[in-house]
């Protein structure tokens, strides 16, 4: 007995040599490629590309070296499936990484140290090497358990990703190369995650690099300039501070990720006139610059921020210019991260498989390849397997431990198994069922729709009379004046989540204040609405991807409220929301009253925790004069969208299904001919009306002159009754200016 249990110890121990064995000689190899080094600017490719391939060789991989810019090499390597005929699956690294200061790094950044931690410290070693090489080992562990992908899998090792990778992922994208490829789905960098779970990427944020510049007179280092190069550069620096501040402060309260603020960093600094010891002191400069790399995310309204920039950070008029030396624009494109897309499905469950879990999907805070992959209309998703590590890309003392590289391999062993029979079938299933679509209408109106919406309010009776305010909330300054006050400050802040249907704003009534003393606003009343989940206490929701939406929302004491938010066409900063009470008494739906607010965007989503005051455009408006009735009647031509509804849409009253949030679509055109008598005019160019149509259905409608002779309506159409059947939204001309 005791000579079997000697033999049994023997074998244990033999195991567990040979198990230390394999992770030191994957540990080496990780190390061996770190230690080439691959810094920009002078990256040496040649020699990361022959390591690779060797790598490549003993795993009996397919290998191309590509090179679409000389001297820059890109590595493609292949593990065929047993069914080639199906698109591939795409896993991207890149070869180069950043400079560092060796100075201030405890170990050299190119030597690979591993410290009694465990700890291996290498620039690479989190972005992004590591990811490369865990391919490279999960294929061979793969291999030994003898599996075989059925769809064909592709790694791409390219170069320059650090500086941009124009002439590298781009330029590769680009290629009929590429195109012939037939990739299904792309795994690229991530970031690591301090905590257990692992963070994905769906989307990210567009890089700017701006530099801006001043010019002033200059002079005497004694005397006081008005409008100097060095003032005008500092009072831009502190409104963009100012800013970033509020970016800042939207991060630090929680709930969103670093990928959902606009970031913006000063680069460098550029000023003053060298000397041989250092600047003349005594010597004002005429020119001075500054550098920014300002991150924007796909939500946030980029022609708002262009316009600070021309406006308050750079105006013409303090002598100050700017330029790019880098600017994504145009559509950014999104991984759908939901049901809609099968791949996440997979990607979420194969980590769960793994022993691990995914954290809710962010938008990348930098940049990376990806974006050149989802442009081309590829699906990609951002994933580090690295986990319970602080995130050190770009840092000084990068490292990552060796127990979670090891465990990082295991994980990434989910990406091939994406391709076996089993999945693949999956996919197919849920392609024919849930095709994903190139252009997400929800996410168009989320962002045109979502932000502090500040202005004025009032009340109306059915008549069109306007309601004064309670006299207790009116300042007793007005009092003493006989001042009649008919409106109230208002906020919105409104917000709608691109990539589900999520949909809440907050309609806030301040007390009245003399003047616009926004520091000493007191809200008064607080209205909350939501659209979609379990919450929801819409009846229904249709909405455009300008911005505007109409939604019915059922009151007590047998009432709705029929809200119609129209949002400025030629200014999307611009908007009106008109809501009509309505009684519903039998079969009969009258007009009880009515509610306005004139709004102007003040910045994005803070959940109103600054009151826009006296940079908010828009006044009061309820006793000024109504809109004459010239200005709306007569004939028009209507470009209309619509969309309908069906009783079967309302199984329950809140209902809780998104089939009751619709978008209006189409582009039909009629012609119309207003009358006054159906009309209740308001101030500020609106109007609405309630009509009798066909069958006895009743038709609710607004309408809003933005600019002479050019309208936005809406309608909601209900059946005699009183089931929502019909909501359109309409651009308006009017024929005498056609």
């Amino acid at each position: 007995m005791s000579l079997l249990l000697l033999l049994l110890l023997v074998v244990l121990q033999l195991c567990l040599l040979t198990a230390v064995g394999g992770d030191d000689a994957i540990i080496s190899r990780f190390q061996e490629y770190l230690r080439i080094n691959t810094v920009q600017p002078n990256p040496d490719y040649y020699k990361a590309v022959d390591f690779i391939n060797s790598q490549a060789k003993s795993l009996s991989l397919e290998s191309q070296t590509i090179e679409l810019v000389k001297g820059k090499p890109l590595l493609l390597l292949k593990w065929v499936g047993s069914d080639p005929t199906l698109p591939a699956f795409l896993l991207n690294s890149h070869t180069d990484v950043v400079p560092f200061e060796d100075s201030k790094w405890t170990h050299h950044p190119l030597q690979a140290h591993i410290d009694h931690h465990g700890h291996i410290y290498a620039r690479g070693s989190q972005d992004m090497k590591c990811v490369g090489m865990q391919y490279l080992e999960a294929i061979r562990k793969l291999q030994a358990s003898g599996f075989q992908p059925l769809r064909s899998v592709y790694l791409s090792f390219v170069p320059d990703e650090e500086i941009g990778g124009h002439d590298g992922a781009e330029k590769f994208v680009e290629s009929q190369f590429f195109k012939s490829l037939d990739i299904a789905i792309v795994l690229d960098e991530g970031l690591p995650s301090p905590a257990e779970s692992y963070r994905v990427f769906y989307g990210e944020r567009s890089p700017w690099w701006l530099v801006i510049k001043a010019k002033g007179p200059p002079g005497h280092g004694a005397k006081l300039y008005d409008n100097s190069a060095m003032e005008n550069l500092l009072k831009s620096i502190e409104s963009i501070r100012r800013f970033r501040a509020s970016q800042f402060d939207l991060l630090k309260a929680g709930g969103i990720g670093e990928g959902d603020v606009v970031s913006v960093n000063m680069a460098f600094l550029k000023a003053g006139t060298p000397s041989p010891t250092g600047f003349v002191m005594n010597l004002q400069p005429s020119e001075a610059e500054a550098g920014f790399d300002i991150r924007v995310p796909p939500n946030f309204d980029a022609e708002a921020l262009e316009r600070r920039l021309v406006e308050e950070w750079a105006p013409a008029a303090r002598n100050m210019s700017f330029e790019f030396k880098q600017k994504l624009t145009g559509k950014q494109f999104l991984t759908a991260a939901d049901d809609s897309n099968p791949w996440w499905g997979l990607l979420e469950n194969a980590v769960k498989e793994a022993g691990g879990r995914t954290s809710k999907p962010e938008i990348f805070p930098a940049s990376t390849d990806a974006r050149y992959f989802r442009k081309a209309g590829v699906p990609a998703f951002g994933f580090s397997p690295i986990s319970n590590t602080p995130s050190l890309l770009h840092d000084h003392n990068e490292y990552l431990g060796k127990a979670e590289y090891l465990k990082g391999i295991d994980v990434t062993t989910i990406s091939p198994l994406f391709c076996s029979a089993e999945i693949s079938s999956e996919i197919a299933t849920l392609a024919q069922s849930q095709p994903a679509p190139d252009f997400n209408p929800w996410s168009e109106f989320a962002q045109n729709v979502s932000g502090e919406w500040d202005g004025f309010g009032a009340d109306f009776t059915c008549e069109g009379q306007p309601l004064e305010l309670p006299e207790s909330v009116v300042p007793e300054a007005f009092r003493e004046w006989e001042v009649k006050v008919f409106d109230w400050q208002t906020q919105c802040p409104t917000l709608a989540q691109p990539h589900s249907l999520s949909f809440l704003y907050k309609s806030i009534k301040l007390l009245p204040t003399v003047g616009c003393e926004a520091d000493a606003a007191t809200r008064y009343s607080i209205d909350q609405r939501i659209i979609g989940g379990s919450k929801s206490s819409a009846l229904a929701f249709s909405y455009s991807v300008t911005g505007s939406y109409v939604a019915v929302w059922p009151l007590r004491n047998n009432q709705l409220e029929v809200e119609h938010c129209l949002i400025n066409p030629n200014d999307k900063e611009s908007r009106v929301r008109i809501f009509q009470v309505v009684s519903l008494a039998e079969t009969n739906m009258s007009l009880q009253s009515v509610k306005v607010f004139c709004e102007q965007w003040y910045g994005p989503f803070r959940d109103g925790d600054q009151l826009g005051g006296c940079a908010i455009r828009s006044s009061g408006f309820a006793s000024t004069p109504t809109t004459a009735a010239s200005v709306v009647t007569g004939s028009w031509r209507v470009l209309l969208a619509t969309t309908s509804f069906h009783a079967s849409d309302f199984v329950s009253w809140p209902p809780y299904l998104s089939g009751c949030i619709q978008q209006v679509t189409g582009e039909k055109v009629i012609e119309i001919v207003r009358e006054e008598k159906d009309l209740l005019l308001l101030p500020q160019e609106m109007w609405c009306s309630l009509q009798e149509g066909k069958d006895r259905e009743r038709v609710f409608s607004v309408g809003w002159v933005f600019e002479p002779g050019q309208a936005i309506t809406s309608s909601c159409v209900f059946s005699s009754d009183s089931k929502l059947k019909e909501v359109t939204v309409g651009r308006e001309t009017a024929l005498s200016d056609v």
